[in-house]
């Protein structure tokens, strides 16, 4: 089971037990500015192909955001949000093959429902995507925004801090070791606690 396994799994059991010890307060979620601290678990990987193999790494670090959450009509909301998370990870193979990603960071939103055991939200954003990538003595290197997407869930563990866990993925494709579109991408993992002003 790999890394990524993990800690997917710790954050699906981490928020189960919150919204099941937590009802309470389901109902003091609120609009408002948030922010707060996370662990962030992130993988790398590129599409194998061409007689290239797939090249994969993982890494579990933190990260930090700060949003603005907003209801719009009935139970729905939207929400806006700045974050960073640190993803920079290198590994390089015995044969010369690379991955080296730098530390990610942009803009998203949330566009979700909210329910009296929490919400659940669909992700749509902008980060940056760094990489420096070598298979087969190639070597590609590209910085730049690239679009995010993902989903997320939130709990109100009280009025003032909430828990939440993403899921957000982004990638490229690439023009290297004889394929003219190998994908690279990068996944990120998010468990964090908020806190509401």
């Amino acid at each position: 089971m790999s890394k990524q396994t993990h800690f997917a799994l710790f954050g699906a059991v981490a928020i189960a037990v919150l919204t099941t010890t937590s009802h309470a307060y389901a109902d003091d979620s609120r609009d408002g500015f948030y922010a707060g601290l996370a662990i962030a678990g992130s993988g790398v990987a590129t599409e194998e192909g061409a007689g290239v193999p797939q090249r994969d790494n993982s890494k579990t670090s933190i990260g930090a955001f700060a949003g603005y959450k907003q209801k719009v009509y009935s139970n729905y909301f939207i929400a806006g949000e700045a974050f960073i998370n640190d993803t920079s990870q290198d590994r390089t193979y015995s044969n010369g093959d690379r991955l080296s990603f730098g530390t990610q960071y942009g803009v998203k939103a949330h566009l979700g429902y909210e329910a009296n055991w929490g919400s659940v939200y669909a992700i749509l954003g902008a980060a940056n995507l760094d990489y420096d990538v070598t298979l087969s003595g190639s070597t590609v290197s590209e910085s730049g925004i690239s679009p995010i997407f993902g989903l997320g869930t939130s709990y109100q563990i009280n009025e003032k801090v909430s828990a939440n866990l993403e899921y957000i993925g982004t990638g490229d494709s690439i023009n290297i070791a004889g394929k003219s579109d190998r994908g690279v991408g990068l996944g990120v993992v998010r468990l964090g606690l908020a806190y509401h002003f």
